[in-house]
């Protein structure tokens, strides 16, 4: 499973999208625990939700995780390496995904998260960790 740290930057071979993180704006952001004793992050840009599900007692850059995210760049482009790392939350909405990896857009299978993702988990740091004391 892949750490926190690993999907708030891209690797080199996408810096060139690094740019397009700064367009991303969220709508909302939300983090609690779960029963499991995870810490689970939705957040929503309008148009695509996110999700990121930290396996550790609190969050950060170290934490392993599973990540989510609707948009078309991380169906067609990510989920398939993200699920191969064992870090894809929800893999059965991307069955024809992980089924057959890209072709085009990433055709070495490079394990990336999309821009939403990116921009994401740079956020989750910043999360204040008193709501999510235990109850």
């Amino acid at each position: 499973m892949l750490t926190l740290s690993y999907f708030s930057k891209f690797p080199s071979v996408y810096k060139d999208r690094e740019p397009s993180v700064k367009e991303v704006s969220f709508v909302s952001i939300e983090a609690e625990r779960t029963e499991n004793k995870t810490i689970f992050i939705r957040s929503s840009t309008g148009k695509y939700k996110q999700e990121i599900e930290i396996f550790d007692k609190d969050i950060h850059l170290n934490s392993p995780c599973k990540v989510f995210c609707s948009c078309e760049s991380f169906k067609y482009e990510f989920a398939n390496s993200i699920f191969r790392s064992g870090s894809l939350l929800q893999s059965i909405s991307f069955i024809r995904s992980i089924v057959s990896r890209p072709k085009k857009k990433n055709e070495y299978n490079i394990v990336s998260g999309c821009k939403h993702l990116v921009a994401l988990s740079r956020q989750a740091t910043k999360i204040k960790l008193k709501k999510l004391k235990e109850e």
